[in-house]
């Protein structure tokens, strides 16, 4: 296998400028997906274009190697896994080419959510509402006929599809050559030949995506191949462009809620919903409304614990006012006339709307946060059946999963008959890994029987496609015809929709940790971790790809965000450690510095594990990673330089005229960066002449006084506001002052130890800890609040010191710490804290830390800002800035931090801004590198509005400075 990757390395040579990854770990990071499969593929391939793919394919057609078409790998049924040559069409084929009055032109890599934002700027969006359209392609969900919960109104993709650009098997293209007239001619007689067996053999549910869709492709107009194209997951071509037909936005939307006292009480009020042609009925089990429960205790406060199942129900009508009536109306038939719903909460506005729409978002990332044991499995989750016929089915598979001892959650699309029902069983137990394959054969014979699909929203895959020829029967012959018209080699796909031998009963089922914690690539763990936690948290990775998201409203992952490659998102990190781990199909030792390139993909800026369904602390992973590599190979010339940031910045600050004259010198900047690997283009703000732990012991904030009945704080300042800025603690200090509250300043105390921790040197963190315990610990017991005007120093000390040590000290200081704002707000909020403002004729624009997000104590520095008279603040929480403490530094990370904080910069950079506000120092550094805007601490502008500290207001008033050389 080995020289087959070699061979192609050769060959790919001079003609492929896309990547051909043979890794190891590359193969590792592709041999999974949102499924419970895994298969190692012989390579992954990422095309830069259409060139690329068609070198690829040709390739491909004349040595007989299969390739596997993927999107975004978030496909539940394993449509993207294979053996052969995986091709990611996610990174750069991510162009909208041509917007029409009512119709898009889009490459498949381009992003759901992402193309309907676009199209919102003209009134219109695509009709298909995949749960993931956050993160999905459009590829993707052409590929499986995606849809949504709104597919009562909307359909299926597969009904807006005008055209599609193919890349046929022998790598000609849909436009050129003779494959393609070949291919007309020939689906057009299999079509016309089986006119009648099509229309017998479709199941009688109203709804399905099962196998080749071959209804309605051949009408009086002649062939319309997309139609056949579309739902046939990468089995006949590869995609390169579609052409789909967009909708107005909604006039207007509306949505209830109705709460029910049993599970049959909710499936007949959702018949009478049906006859009101809503755009959506969403239909949430007991189960799934206890997990809500426990997830998010704001939504549990909507669902009563007497509610036993919820419909969530919602109307698209022409005008709001049509909406709102109907909503009214549906209140008036379940709740009062036919006294079934115990409970209707409307919403006629968007936000309200948004709000009903959270319980189910809440509902559904609670089945992933479950702890070890059983978990919700998607094997038999994408059943359609006839909707009057529900109840008996429902009534039915109890039975058969209470014939294996389980139980599970159903989410069903209640007016139209769609079932996704997820069996609890644990995969780490022979006995319930040999129950999937028997529950499943009972499961879709019972969908079968009753004349519905076994998939109707989900794909067919590798899941379904041995049940594929039970569903269809006589039909089946002509699959099989199709699929050797389009791809006679069979390499396109292979082993989906048509398999070589689909009854025969194995999956390939993913290999999870057995509670181990380490293994031969990582004999020991550096961190602090309970029994069989790393185990755990790469278990509970279930692949779902929400990571991948690019949402504007969620942080998760600003490094994929600028790269798009499957290796910077945070679920290719659990696999990353599942390979080392050694519980995964790649069995081949891993690079160390392949391991350490993945590694350094995060950036320790918390936002996965915060924002993550399933909570999987990714970051921790990680630096373990890191730290197993540190141990053994060291740190890069650049990282052992950030890692020891206080050192350098102590000496830097000692020698401050001599160290910003170098760092204004282009040839020490250019020496600098050949040298350190540091940014020669990175505004560094030059260091202060005396630090303000010196200043604070001139002023006597150093020595502990007796306060009896006042508020103490221990003021703990880290590396920025002590060597780079001191005018930011010293305003912290004069606006607690202010408020008379006691200001103690330890003079020993070091740097957080964050910035060594990010890079994995454990052990440096570890020191710095430990050094700040004993300082800080005596002080949180006599009841000082420790506070931190940087968030990041907030976050070392409340939760990843914990990770370092595991003592009551550590625990102590962690409960005591409090990031800056956030005390001051509470002050405001106990009514401590002074509003004597004077008023300032400033805009403001104020973006939000990741750090400070991780913290979970809320955001408040906009609202402190709020309180002064005349200061307007626009909050721009859109984007990490793209410095994640110190990655921004790097030379070799200038670009793409930039990229990362661009939406933030865009913010920044809007006429109504005028100056910056943030509580991260690397952060304002980040803003003021890219906006040439002054940026400042939300403290600092307290203290210019109390009159403490004038030189604030000069500060403003000075052009930037930065020591930087273009």
């Amino acid at each position: 296998m080995d020289a087959k990757r070699r061979r192609m390395r050769d060959d790919f040579k001079g003609h492929f400028r896309g990547e051909l990854l043979t890794d190891a770990i590359a193969r590792g990071l592709y041999a999974t997906d949102a499924s419970l499969f895994e298969i190692e593929p012989l390579a992954v391939a990422v095309p830069c274009d259409e060139d690329d793919l068609r070198y690829l394919v040709r390739y491909a057609y004349d040595q007989q190697i299969p390739i596997v078409p993927r999107g975004a790998g978030t496909g539940v049924a394993g449509e993207s896994l294979g053996a052969g040559v995986v091709v990611d069409l996610s990174v750069h084929f991510r162009q909208i080419v041509e917007i029409g009055a009512d119709t898009v032109r889009v490459q498949p890599g381009v992003v759901c959510r992402n193309l309907n934002a676009v199209l919102a700027k003209h009134g219109r969006r695509i009709a298909p509402d995949p749960a993931s359209a956050a993160s999905c392609t459009i590829g993707g969900m052409l590929a499986t006929n995606a849809s949504g919960s709104n597919v009562i109104v909307h359909g299926y993709t597969r009904d807006h599809v005008r055209a599609i650009r193919t890349v046929w098997d022998n790598g000609e293209t849909s436009d050129d050559g003779p494959r393609t007239a070949e291919i007309n001619k020939s689906v057009a007689d299999l079509l016309r030949n089986n006119t009648e067996l099509i229309a017998a053999c479709q199941p009688q549910t109203p709804f399905n995506r099962c196998g080749y869709l071959l209804q309605d492709a051949l009408g009086p107009d002649g062939l319309h191949l997309p139609k056949v194209l579309v739902g046939s997951e990468g089995t006949l071509a590869f995609f390169t462009e579609a052409t789909l037909q967009t909708i107005p936005l909604a006039g207007g939307r509306s949505a209830v809620l109705f709460g029910f006292e049993s599970l049959d009480a909710a499936l007949r009020g959702a018949e009478y919903v049906r006859l009101m042609k809503p755009t959506a009925c969403e239909l949430l089990d007991r189960r799934l409304l206890t997990l809500m429960r426990g997830q998010s205790p704001e939504m549990a406060k909507l669902v009563p614990v007497s509610a036993e199942a919820v419909l969530l129900v919602e109307f698209e009508r022409d005008s709001p006012d049509d909406a709102r009536q109907a909503g009214l109306e549906l209140i008036d038939v379940l709740q009062k006339l036919h006294r079934l719903a115990v409970l209707a909460l409307p919403a006629f506005d968007e936000v309200s709307i948004v709000r009903l729409w959270q319980v189910r978002e809440a509902a559904l990332p609670a089945l992933y946060s479950l702890g070890t044991g059983p978990r919700p499995l998607a094997f038999v989750e994408d059943i359609g059946i006839p909707p009057q016929q529900m109840p008996e089915f429902l009534s039915r598979l109890q039975i058969i999963l209470q014939r294996y001892e389980t139980t599970a959650s159903f989410l069903i699309h209640a007016a139209t008959g769609q079932i996704h029902a997820r069996p609890f069983l644990d995969l780490n137990n022979p006995d319930d890994a040999t129950k999937l394959w028997a529950i499943a054969e009972q499961v879709h014979g019972l969908a079968i029987e009753m004349g519905g699909t076994i998939s109707t929203q989900h794909g067919t895959g590798i899941s379904r496609t041995p049940w594929v020829e039970k569903q269809y029967g006589k039909l089946f012959p002509a699959f099989r015809e199709l699929k050797n018209i389009f791809d006679p080699r069979g390499i396109l796909n292979p082993g989906k929709i048509v398999g070589s031998d689909p009854s025969r009963p194995a999956w390939p089922l993913r290999v999870t940790l057995k509670g181990q914690t380490t293994g031969d690539r990582l004999p020991t763990t550096q961190l602090v971790w309970k029994n069989d936690e790393i185990a755990q948290h790469v278990n509970a990775c279930n692949g779902c790809g929400a990571c991948r998201t690019e949402d504007a409203h969620q942080r998760m992952c600003p490094i994929f965000r600028v790269s798009h490659e499957e290796a910077a998102s945070p679920r290719a990190k659990a696999n990353l450690l599942r390979n080392l781990l050694g519980a995964s199909t790649t069995s081949k030792p891993l690079a160390a510095s392949d391991v350490r390139d993945v590694a350094d993909l995060c950036v320790n800026c918390k936002m996965c594990a915060h924002e993550c369904p399933a909570h999987v602390n990714i970051p921790k992973l990680m630096i373990e990673a890191k730290a197993a590599h540190q141990e053994e190979h060291g740190l890069d010339r650049a990282d052992w330089l950030l890692a020891r940031i206080d050192a350098t910045a102590t000496l830097g600050g000692n020698f401050a005229l001599t160290a910003n004259t170098l760092l204004s010198s282009r040839l020490f900047r250019w020496l600098f960066e050949k040298v350190l690997g540091l940014s020669r283009h990175r505004r560094m703000p030059g260091f202060a002449a005396r630090s303000f732990l010196k200043r604070a012991r001139r002023k006597g904030w150093t020595r502990k006084r007796a306060s009896k009945g006042a508020d103490r704080v221990a003021f703990f300042v880290d590396v920025y506001p002590n060597f780079i800025d001191p005018l930011i603690a010293e305003a912290a200090v004069a606006v607690l002052h202010h408020n008379d509250i006691h200001v103690y300043v330890p003079f020993d105390q070091k740097g957080c130890g964050m910035a060594p921790l990010s890079v994995g040197d454990v052990d440096l963190a570890r020191d710095a800890v430990r050094h700040n315990l004993r300082l800080f610990a005596e002080l949180a017991r006599e009841g000082y609040a420790i506070v931190c005007p940087e968030p990041t120093a907030a976050l070392m000390l409340r939760q990843d010191s914990l990770d370092l040590i595991d003592d009551s000290d550590a625990k102590l200081v962690a409960e005591h710490t409090v990031e800056l704002t956030t005390y001051l707000w509470n002050l405001h909020l106990r009514g401590k804290l002074r509003t004597d403002f004077a008023p300032l004729d400033l805009a403001v624009g104020h973006h939000v830390p990741c750090h400070l997000k991780a913290l979970g104590a809320g955001i408040h520095g906009p609202a402190l800002l709020a309180l002064i008279p005349r200061l307007t603040v626009h909050t721009i929480d859109v984007s990490c800035s793209g410095m994640a403490g110190t990655y921004g530094l790097k030379a070799a990370n200038f670009t793409a931090s930039l990229q990362a904080g661009k939406p933030m910069l865009d913010e920044m950079a809007r006429p109504r801004v005028l100056f910056g506000s943030t509580e991260c120092g690397t952060c304002r550094m980040q803003m003021e590198q890219g906006s040439g805007k002054r940026t400042l601490h939300p403290v600092q502008y307290l203290a210019l509005a109390y009159g403490l500290l004038p030189e604030i207001g000069r500060k403003l008033r000075e052009p930037l400075r930065g020591l930087v050389t273009s």
